[in-house]
Formats: structure tokens, sequence, C-alpha cells
């Protein structure tokens, strides 16, 4: 025989399940295949997740209230949050990392093709010298090769995030066919900005781990708060998830913790995009 808090808790498990699911899904819809962050060209989203992630979230909590009535429905907004905040940040975090792939990938390009012209390389010999190695001037050396715009090629290439270094190299290179200045000091001058970019944008990075970090850290504290209530001889786990009320203020304080993390992160995007 089952009584109340078995039904709740098979809701809770289910509603878990069905998260994960979400966060599995949104993983598949956010990150197609055979993308790469270092790659000429960008595949194309299955499903917007604009779409997806409220379905997703709205199944779960239909789902959780059919199984388990109200509990069922307070289990499935912990999951929900839980798991929406887990791949909202796992989502944030891979593009960081797509752009500082590519930011690092623009760097290197421009450093070879203000190299390559300061010894005496020809614009064409220099782009296919910095596309060996950056896969980010592929488009412009095909684009040489075939006598088409570089300038424009490579605002194209520009346009994706952490390739903006690219547009000003596409202003230079401009500059340079329409009045014939060297490009090879235009190129260096682009060079050095790029890479102080590149190192500005690592500085903050560094400075802004530490608030996120603390946000991450406070989100915690509630579970210390737990441990002190265990070892103080009460019963806060049982309190939490037996008892409706409990239930209630799980659920209350999991959105809370996931909201400032999200605050937070936003924060600091904010001042990343700066």
């Amino acid at each position: 025989m089952t009584g109340p808090g078995t039904g709740s808790g098979i809701a809770g498990l289910a509603a878990t399940a069905l998260a994960v699911l979400c966060v599995a899904l949104a993983v598949w819809v956010l990150v197609p295949p055979g993308g790469s962050p270092m790659g000429g060209r960008r595949a194309r989203r299955r499903v917007p997740p604009q779409v997806l992630v409220p379905a997703a979230g709205g199944v779960v909590l239909v789902v959780g209230a059919s199984m388990g009535g109200a509990s069922g429905l307070l289990w499935a907004v912990i999951a929900d949050a839980l798991a929406l905040t887990g791949g909202w940040l796992g989502w944030q975090a891979h593009q960081q990392r797509r752009r500082r792939l590519a930011a690092a990938d623009v760097a290197h390009a421009t450093q070879t093709v203000a190299g390559q012209l300061r010894i005496g390389a020809v614009p064409s010999v220099a782009l296919v010298s910095a596309a060996v190695d950056s896969p980010c001037m592929e488009r412009a050396a095909a684009t040489q090769a075939i006598g088409g715009d570089v300038g424009q090629a490579l605002r194209g290439a520009g346009a994706e995030p952490g390739r903006e270094g690219l547009v000003s190299l596409a202003r230079a290179w401009e500059l340079g066919e329409r009045t014939g200045a060297p490009i090879a000091s235009l190129a260096l001058q682009v060079s050095d900005q790029v890479r102080r970019d590149v190192a500005a944008k690592r500085l903050i990075d560094s400075e802004l781990a530490g608030p996120r970090a603390t946000a991450r850290l406070l989100a915690c504290l509630p579970l210390i708060g737990i441990l002190m209530g265990k070892i103080s001889g009460g019963d806060p786990v049982g309190f939490l998830t037996g008892t409706l009320l409990g239930q209630g203020c799980l659920a209350a304080g999991v959105v809370l913790a996931c909201t400032g993390v999200l605050w937070t992160e936003q924060m600091a995007r904010r001042v990343e995009e700066r």
C-alpha cells in the first residue's frame, strides 16, 4: 500500500526525468551536429529554442500535476527550475568557449597575415598562409583564388561571434586596395588591436570569475542550513520533501536561488558585451 509521500516521490522522479529530457532536447536543438566554432560554415538549428524550451517546461508541469496533484506540480517546478538553469548555464559556457576560440583564431590569423606581408609576401600568399592554420581565413583565401571581393569575404566571416577583428582587417584591406597604402602596416595595426582586445576580454573574464563563483556558492548555502538542522536533531529533509508546505518552501527556495544565479550571470554578460 502506498501513501501520499510515495505518490509525490514518484511524481517528483517523473518530473525530474522529464526535465533532464528537456535539457537533452535543448542541447540537441542549440548545438547542431557538425557545427564547429572554428569552421567556416554555420549549421542551421532544427527548432527555435524560444519554442522548444517553454513547451518542454510546460509539458513537465502538466505531467507533474497530473501524476501527483499539487505535490507533483511543486516537484515539477523544482525540476524545471534546476534543469532549465543548468541547461542555460551550460549553453552560455558553450557559447563563451566558442567566442574565445574564434577570437584566438582571428588573433593568430591577423598576426600571420601581418607577418607574411612584412617579409615581402604578396597579399594573396599571405591569405593562403593564414588559412592553413586559421579556418576563419578560409573564405577570404577562397575568394582571393577566384578573384572575388576579399574585403567582403572578410566582413562576412567577421559577422560571427568572436570574429569581429576580421571586420577591421577587411577595412584595412579595402583601404589598401583603394588608396594604395601599404597593407603590411595596416595589417600590423589590426593585429596589435586584435591582440589587445583578446587580452582585455581575458582580463574581464578573470575579474568576473569571482562574482560568478560567489553567486553559485550563495545558491548552495541553503544546503548547509539543511545539514545544520539535521545535525541539531531536526528533520528538515523530511519536512521539505514529505509535506505540502515543505515542498512549497523548497520550490520557492530553488526558484529564488536559480533566479539569483541567472541574474548574476546576466549582469556579467552585459559587462562582457560592453
